[in-house]
């Protein structure tokens, strides 16, 4: 983050959680902007309000955008292309776990699209129109539970849902899960740490797109049960395991500060331009927080077969493909 008082970052779902406190701490870092992508301007507002007071800093712009909806991605990146200038690192951090199925205007459900939709949508179009700097970082929010050793998350067998159900087609194995089409009943983290195994797959595939000098990487937080995640989450969740996990979770190196869990995302500004297109998360596979590594583990994080589709998927759901104007430099 070298000179960081002439870049500018954007944080999606920053009026809360781990993008407040990721927004807080690019300002004290320095940056020179830090633009506070939020659902309602309102909300946006009031974000800005708590961190000028935290931060003594007014360096921060305001943009509404629902990370669910494709239209309002695309409103939110009109403002942006009429506002003008270069954004240097890119943190998509919104999502959410519902406890019952709610969808977007499209029929993908609201955990699906808030962590994938408006988040593909808003690089396709900020590629397109030039909006993202040369040597931009972007980093989208992973999870610990895309492993799938995590208590109370299963992550989708997406393999055998394309072979059993889609003559092999991950893409639309992908696509009928998120549509809460697939063999599976919907159950919240489930869900969510599939949509986080995407994730991973989407920033795998992108790195292979990115002109040369860009990067994009899923960065896991940690577990951070303050974050407020959680917060639609099942009701024996938010009232009894997530306080549980904020008295004993630091004992069993499963759940950390905020303030750790942000740092994270701004460590991955700082990686080089050949580190892209991996997962970084704990290390160690039964912690939830302490040292990141890249995940090769289990095999499917660096199956290229299962990136494309992942990529792919999101672009069915979205119906925005990469942008021709974009070429990479190799």
């Amino acid at each position: 983050m070298n000179d960081a008082s002439k870049k500018t970052a954007l944080v999606t779902g920053a009026n809360s959680g781990l993008g407040f406190e990721a927004a807080a701490q690019l300002a004290e870092a320095g940056w020179g902007k830090v633009i506070l992508a939020c659902r309602t301007e309102a909300k946006a507002e009031a974000a800005r309000v708590r961190l000028v007071e935290r931060t003594g800093k007014d360096s921060f712009d305001l943009l509404a955008v629902d990370t669910s909806e494709v239209a309002s991605a695309n409103t939110a990146c009109d403002q942006l292309r009429e506002r003008g200038g270069n954004i240097d690192f890119l943190l998509l951090n919104a999502g959410a776990a519902a406890a019952q199925p709610q969808f977007n205007s499209d029929g993908v459900e609201i955990t699906w699209a808030s962590t994938l939709v408006g988040h593909h949508v808003m690089t396709m179009r900020m590629l397109d129109d030039k909006l993202l700097s040369p040597g931009a970082r972007i980093v989208i929010a992973g999870s610990e539970g895309a492993r799938g050793n995590a208590p109370t998350m299963k992550v989708h067998d997406i393999e055998k849902v394309a072979n059993d159900l889609f003559d092999g087609d991950r893409a639309a194995a992908i696509e009928a899960l998120a549509r809460i089409k697939g063999p599976y009943k919907f159950v919240s983290f489930n869900e969510y740490v599939s949509a986080k195994l995407v994730v991973a797959w989407w920033a795998a595939a992108l790195s292979r797109k990115l002109p040369a000098g860009m990067t994009v990487n899923a960065v896991s937080p940690g577990s951070a049960p303050a974050s407020g995640f959680a917060r639609n989450a099942p009701f024996m969740m938010r009232m009894f395991m997530l306080p549980m996990m904020k008295v004993i979770g630091p004992l069993m190196g499963m759940a950390g500060s905020i303030e750790t869990a942000a740092r994270r995302y701004l460590a991955a500004a700082d990686l080089g331009d050949n580190e892209t297109g991996h997962f970084y998360a704990t290390a160690h596979r039964t912690k939830a927080v302490g040292p990141v590594a890249i995940q090769t583990w289990p095999e499917y994080f660096t199956d290229q077969v299962s990136q494309e589709a992942g990529f792919e998927a999101v672009v069915k759901m979205t119906g925005v493909t990469f942008p021709d104007s974009v070429s990479q430099s190799l």
